[in-house]
């Protein structure tokens, strides 16, 4: 059976919620929740068209979102972008973190996290999913600099 869903991630630790576009009430997405199925298609574009900055991120295309749509051609479909060159949208999750960690020299590694943390809640993750990925067998500087960042996020 094939429905309208589109299945995102909450890439907070935290439930992110908001109200209902496409029908009645609230929508709550449980924190760090994985393919969540209970979106149609018509509310997250909905959502995207009024720049809802949990799916549209900073720059109304996704980066720096807090929730993903999971099917890369989906979210093309629903930002309106064709099959040009189009990168993936700057996310930060355990693959980005992990990606980050494995960086060896300082200057890449600085420019890598100023390019991928932007938001607070991107702050706000950044230390725990760090340690979900093995941020404890990293080079003692990097935690240091993570740390540093998280603690700048406003509640």
């Amino acid at each position: 059976m094939k429905t309208n869903n589109v299945l995102v991630n909450n890439l907070c630790s935290w439930p992110l919620g908001f109200r209902r576009l496409a029908g009645q009430g609230d929508i709550s997405i449980p924190g760090k929740a994985r393919n969540f199925p209970l979106l149609s298609e018509e509310e997250v574009l909905a959502q995207i068209q009024t720049g809802n900055v949990m799916f549209t991120g900073t720059d109304g295309m996704g980066n720096h979102a807090r929730i993903q749509i999971v099917d890369e051609a989906k979210r093309k479909e629903l930002f309106g972008l064709d099959d040009a060159e189009v990168s993936a949208p700057i996310l930060l999750n355990e693959e980005s973190v992990k990606e980050l960690l494995a960086i060896r020299s300082k200057a890449k590694f600085n420019e890598q996290l100023e390019a991928m943390v932007k938001t607070d809640a991107e702050k706000r993750m950044l230390v725990e999913l760090a340690f979900n990925v093995g941020a404890e067998d990293a080079e003692s500087w990097k935690v240091d600099v993570l740390r540093k960042l998280a603690e700048t996020a406003k509640v």
